[in-house]
């Protein structure tokens, strides 16, 4: 999300687009493999409690935010601008973000289209590098965003009045878990939360941390938050529910319980309906943001020892130190309130900031101390255009399920018929000679996937153009 060039050539940290790029690249790879019945273990999330590589990418994205965060800020605050002015630029920001995510999660619903091209068109008129809702003393200014305002809260207004339609019930498909709600133009459920959402709300809620806090008071606000989200779950019961941390093991929640997953899920459906992830509790609920903006500050409490004015191979060591640490206590944490991705569990934070430490101290030893370039090429480009590769991926993911034509008298989509290339390679030979699907096959076409996205932002990368929100 935040600056890919962080502060100017000099202060640039190409460890951190490093990091980036390879949590981007491993977002991409989990998120589409050829078939999701395919899927090698540390390929997928933990169906509960515990962890798998893959529930590290999404705490990495939004520890990198706020590594980024510290940078970007502090560079515009020394050139002048004010806070005010900052915090203007990242609303403008979160809104955006935000909107994405809806498009992202709605789409293919066209009839969508149209409010959130007007809230996003509105945006710029809004903003104009002065206070959002100040008059101005430039009168074509003040008519300007007199114009924005009009545009996005037609956008707005429009959306809202609308979300009732899709309110049908969801039908699971056999891509249930890439598309998890079913979306065309008659109306279903759209659902709310999702992954660019919660980057929205993290930067959003962080920045306000960062722009009223010193060092002292963003390390109390992220162990207010840990430790508060950690007493919510543990204390508050809820109808139906059942309290989580009580060390007592339980698995996945139970379809058929009245509120499955605790007070999560419990908020989530009271004050988003069905508008949620078809396999609940949605992963990027309401209240398991709270932990997840803790992950963002610890984000930029990094970024507080990065701008240590030490050598660069101790700040490393300390980086690693640190990152080793907090994964012992994390797994210490573990034993009284599990590590689990869908709740966002407070060890959960404190392990996945640890590993996201660790993992970036190697990358500024390798890119920014030794000079070692050339391995993390292809995650430069990508962590440059990070926003831009998750977002067109998924719509491009998607597509590729809409297109249907026929072969041999039956329909296939344009996505099936190109992953019978890749069953026909690399998947496993019947008795009969006919090839099925694997997990061979499937990781084979995510990984292509993978390298057709690099080619996509390669020029992009060549040609120094950023595309940012």
């Amino acid at each position: 999300m935040a600056e890919p060039l962080l502060a100017g050539q000099s202060e640039r940290l190409e460890s951190l687009d490093v990091f980036r790029g390879i949590t981007i690249a491993a977002m991409v790879l989990v998120n589409n493999p050829g078939s999701w019945a395919h899927i090698y273990p540390p390929l997928a999330h933990a169906q509960w409690d515990g962890w798998t590589p893959t529930d590290f990418i999404f705490p990495f994205f939004l520890f990198i935010v706020g590594v980024a965060m510290t940078f970007s800020f502090d560079k515009r605050l020394a050139r002048g601008d004010t806070k005010l002015q900052l915090f203007g630029q990242v609303v403008r920001r979160s809104i955006i973000l935000f909107l994405l995510g809806m498009i992202l999660t709605g789409f293919p619903n066209f009839r969508l289209i149209t409010p959130y091209i007007l809230i996003i068109v509105g945006l710029p008129f809004i903003y104009t590098g002065n206070r959002v809702f100040s008059r101005g003393a430039d009168p074509a200014e003040f008519r300007r965003k007199i114009i924005g305002w009009c545009i996005a809260g037609a956008g707005v207004l429009w959306f809202l009045l609308d979300l009732g339609h899709f309110n049908a019930p969801t039908r699971v498909s056999s891509f249930a878990y890439m598309f998890p709600l079913t979306n065309d133009l008659n109306g279903s459920i759209i659902r709310i939360p999702g992954v660019l959402q919660r980057i929205a709300l993290c930067y959003l809620v962080a920045s306000i941390i960062v722009l009223n806090c010193g060092l002292f008071g963003r390390i109390a606000w992220t162990l207010v938050l840990i430790n508060i989200y950690w007493l919510i779950l543990r204390y508050i019961p809820v109808p139906g529910g059942y309290v989580l941390g009580d060390g007592g093991g339980r698995p996945d929640p139970p379809a058929d319980a009245p509120f499955p997953g605790t007070l999560i899920d419990w908020l989530d459906v009271k004050l988003l309906g069905q508008h949620l992830y078809s396999f609940r509790p949605d992963p990027e609920g309401i209240l398991s943001t709270i932990p997840a903006i803790a992950t963002t500050v610890s984000g930029v409490l990094t970024g507080h020892i990065l701008r240590i004015k030490q050598d660069k191979r101790i700040i490393a060591a300390l980086l690693l130190i640190l990152g080793n640490a907090l994964i012992i206590i994390g797994a210490c944490m573990d034993l009284y309130f599990p590590i689990n991705k869908k709740n966002w569990s407070s060890s959960y934070v404190v392990f996945t900031t640890g590993w996201g430490m660790a993992i970036f101290a190697v990358c500024y030893y390798l890119n920014d101390i030794k000079g070692w370039r050339k391995w993390s090429y292809p995650f430069l480009v990508f962590g440059t255009n990070a926003i831009l590769v998750f977002f067109a991926s998924g719509i491009m993911a998607r597509v590729l399920s809409m297109i249907r034509f026929e072969v041999d008298g039956s329909m296939t989509t344009l996505r099936s018929w190109i992953y019978g290339f890749f069953i026909r390679s690399f998947g496993t030979e019947r008795p009969d000679g006919t090839m099925v699907s694997d997990v061979n096959s499937s990781l084979a076409f995510a990984l292509v996937y993978i390298a057709l996205w690099f080619f996509i932002t390669w020029p992009l990368f060549l040609k120094r153009i950023f595309l940012k929100v």
